[in-house]
């Protein structure tokens, strides 16, 4: 019988499950209870680019493959949200090609989804990462820069270097705030040389670990390569400006050039946002809620149109 295969990453790749994160144990046992065998196997991508071959299944942890018999999962920014995407996660996934229209998107459907984010992430202060509970005042009418630790997606989706985006940023400030955050679990180097700058260059800007939340409250733009912040923005209405691929883009300026970033920045001042129309759009018709009964239907509907085979797969249901 063929198999559901986890393609995990080494620290989540024991064979008997016990190092999935809860939403592949939860998608493990409802694929358990439809009849299917589960095997967890350590992610190789230079394999998975050549195959899948055979009957089996496969998820790959924050992969970006296109193939046949094969979905990519990861986080989609915020919970309970997740990628399970026919081509990656992030600027690789299929939403970045996707087109948005918010004429087309169901507006109290929508707008009830935004209250609910509003009060779950805004009125709680709570963001993916920890955050302090301390409460932070800022000056208002600030640009929020968020820095990004090194990551091989952020890498890839990136039009300019860290400090090229500050430098771009505070050139162009016009007389705001500029208010910078580093990474929570900033680790690389680059970070750290920025620091450094802005501490002996530019001793003006703010540099804070304060709540993401606080720093939002007070930021009419936020400004990021490609940060989930960006996103937990729009809940606060503040409007993005990416400096790399993404696939929000559709709701942000994205700045490819330094000279690109004033223009970029009347149009993120001045434009109405449709931020409820496309929230809605991006997670609840484009992400799988790991809440509810209908994850493991939405996954099987992705699957078929992937080629699974379900009798090979002993998937007894669908949906």
């Amino acid at each position: 019988m063929a198999r559901i295969l986890f393609h995990m990453p080494r620290h989540m790749a024991a064979t008997d499950g016990s190092e999935l994160p809860p939403f592949y144990q939860h998608l493990r046992d409802g694929f358990t209870a439809l009849g299917a065998r589960v095997a967890v196997v350590h992610r190789d991508m230079d394999a998975l680019q050549t195959g899948p071959t055979g009957p089996d299944f496969n998820f790959v942890h924050n992969g970006r493959i296109a193939r046949a018999g094969l979905l990519n999962i990861g986080l989609a920014y915020m919970y309970p949200f997740w990628y399970v995407d026919p081509k990656g996660v992030f600027a690789d996934s299929s939403l970045t090609d996707l087109a948005f229209d918010p004429a087309q998107t169901p507006q109290k459907p929508a707008a009830r989804m935004f209250a609910r984010l509003q009060a779950r992430l805004k009125d709680t202060r709570i963001s993916r990462y920890a955050q302090p509970e301390e409460v932070a005042q800022f000056p208002t009418g600030a640009i929020a820069v968020f820095l990004q630790d090194w990551s091989d997606p952020v890498e890839r989706a990136r039009h300019m270097t860290a400090r090229d985006m500050l430098e771009t940023v505070i050139a162009n400030a016009g007389g705001r705030s500029v208010i910078v955050k580093p990474h929570p679990r900033v680790s690389g180097l680059e970070t750290f040389e920025i620091l450094d700058w802005l501490a002996r260059d530019h001793p003006q800007i703010i540099v804070t670990q304060a709540n993401v939340h606080d720093i939002l409250a007070a930021a009419v733009v936020s400004v990021s390569i490609s940060s989930a912040v960006s996103v937990e923005g729009m809940v606060h209405r503040v409007p993005a400006i990416v400096f790399g691929r993404t696939d929000f883009h559709h709701c942000a300026e994205t700045v490819q050039t330094p000279a690109a970033f004033p223009a970029a920045l009347d149009r993120a001042l001045t434009r109405d946002w449709p931020f409820e129309a496309f929230l809605f759009w991006f997670f609840r018709e484009n992400c799988i809620s790991s809440g509810g009964d209908k994850m493991m239907p939405n996954i099987l509907v992705r699957m078929q149109g992937q080629g699974a085979d379900f009798n090979a797969l002993g998937i007894k249901a669908t949906h």
